[in-house]
């Protein structure tokens, strides 16, 4: 008997089962190619979902100890302040008083924050080179600058990056820069003309190391004022002999705690400084909150700058930086 192509019936049915083969090995190829489709984004899901989780955790983490820190910021606006409402503290600061006593360390959800506030108006306000007094200042850097093993060529410099008009300051032989002098460097920029943001500013005009640096932000910094008023009680000994005539009595930098409730009782005590007394004070207004955040998966550092209404005793955050390491002694 032949079927319906004209063959014999048992060659048919062998096409037959052929074909039906054939067709189940095409659906197998198909399932096997979904299954690993399905798999493959499985997995990416997963990955996806993994990742998203990670970065909503890590996020978390970030603002929990950013929060951490501005607690302690407020902590040491909290402890100004209180400084302030008392009448012998708002008459004079010094390193004796509470805010400026180490802070144990700040048990938080994050971490362990430690806290520590400076005295900005001890330090030599660079700034101050633009301000009225710019004679004094300007000595006073070249000083600084001598002490820590860096040429006072640096001295006019400076002064021309912060001052408003485009003539090269001079002063001892040394001549400072404007932005024509700038524009040719390989990369080339402006002079700002306007006072500094931020201490670091002055390594743009030359190159400090490390350590060169870190000796330079204990004797200055720059505020957002171009007066120069330092606090005799707070300020260090090389920052006050700074402003003294070169054949001036120098302080001793052993000197012990100075507690002076008036600039008159310190110039009594130190005479050499009756020229200068209109740079004096004993209070502060500036100051700096240097705090750390530290865990087992985290650490972020803080820097927050305080002005302190000296009438209201109001403290302000003027600038703050999360990008300064802070190095803590044990």
């Amino acid at each position: 008997m032949a079927c319906a192509h004209g063959y014999e019936i048992g060659v048919c049915e062998r096409e037959g089962r052929v074909l039906i083969g054939t067709q189940r090995g095409i659906a197998l190829i198909s399932i096997l190619l979904m299954v690993v489709l399905f798999s493959a984004l499985a997995f990416q899901l997963y990955s996806h979902q993994t990742m998203v989780t990670a970065q909503t955790r890590i996020g978390l983490s970030a603002n929990q100890a950013r929060y951490s820190l501005l607690a302690s910021e407020a902590l040491a606006q909290e402890l100004l302040y209180v400084d302030w409402l008392d009448e012998d503290g708002r008459i004079r600061d010094d390193m004796a008083e509470p805010w400026a006593q180490p802070l144990a360390p700040l048990n938080t959800v994050s971490g362990d924050v430690r806290v520590q506030i400076v005295d900005l108006s001890g330090k030599l306000n660079l700034n101050s080179l633009a301000g009225v007094s710019s004679k004094e200042s300007t000595k006073a850097l070249s000083y600084i600058l001598n002490r820590i093993g860096v040429s006072s060529e640096l001295t006019p410099v400076w002064r021309d990056w912060i001052d408003a008009d485009d003539q090269r300051f001079q002063i001892d032989g040394y001549q400072g820069r404007e932005e024509l002098d700038w524009l040719g460097n390989d990369t080339p920029f402006r002079t700002p003309n306007r006072l500094a943001g931020h201490l670091s500013e002055i390594q743009v005009l030359a190159p400090f190391t490390p350590e060169v640096y870190s000796e330079l932000t204990l004797l200055a910094t720059v505020l957002p004022t171009n007066v120069l008023k330092i606090n005799v009680n707070t300020a260090h000994p090389e920052v006050l002999n700074s402003l003294l005539p070169p054949t001036g009595a120098k302080m001793s930098p052993r000197g012990g705690v100075r507690n002076f409730g008036s600039v008159e009782a310190f110039i009594d005590l130190h005479s050499g400084f009756s020229e200068i007394r209109d740079q004096l004070s004993v209070r502060s207004d500036f100051f700096e909150v240097r705090a750390t955040l530290d865990s087992p998966d985290l650490r972020m550092d803080m820097t927050s700058q305080i002005f302190r209404d000296p009438t209201s005793g109001e403290c302000r955050i003027y600038a703050r930086d999360f990008g300064s390491r802070h190095i803590w002694e044990s």
